[in-house]
């Protein structure tokens, strides 16, 4: 539960206002875990499948959902744990998030896609002009 605050304060002649929310009820936030968190491609660019498995824990039950960034992917009713292994495909670093049926982000995690050769930092051998 919610609650907004708000600070009166009368200052030098003038009057300060300040607006604050507050947690009531300040549970922490579930432990969430992805692995694996890197998918290796072969060069910049190309899609990333794998399958991954996710865990989360949570102190009170729940109904949350799995996100690829805006894209829901699984959910759990009245739950206080969870785990899951899905096939997913990534074209670059993605954000994984479990969020309440309010849409608020309770926790989120990055997968990143690495490439075995980068064309970002490679060294050309030789030079483009010649004088023979």
């Amino acid at each position: 539960m919610r609650f907004n605050l708000a600070l009166y304060s009368l200052s030098a002649g003038t009057l300060l206002w300040c607006s604050q929310t507050v947690q009531a009820n300040s549970e922490p936030p579930p432990l969430f875990e992805i692995k694996p968190q890197v998918c290796m491609v072969k060069t910049q660019g190309q899609t990333c499948q794998m399958t991954i498995r996710v865990n989360w824990h949570h102190s009170a039950s729940e109904n949350l959902c799995l996100y690829q960034s805006e894209t829901q992917l699984h959910c759990w009713k009245e739950s206080q744990q969870g785990s899951v292994k899905l096939a997913v495909k990534l074209a670059q670093n993605m954000e994984f998030s479990l969020k309440d049926p309010h849409q608020n982000t309770l926790a989120r995690k990055t997968v990143k896609v690495n490439a075995v050769v980068s064309t970002k930092y490679r060294r050309k051998l030789k030079t483009d002009w010649s004088l023979f």
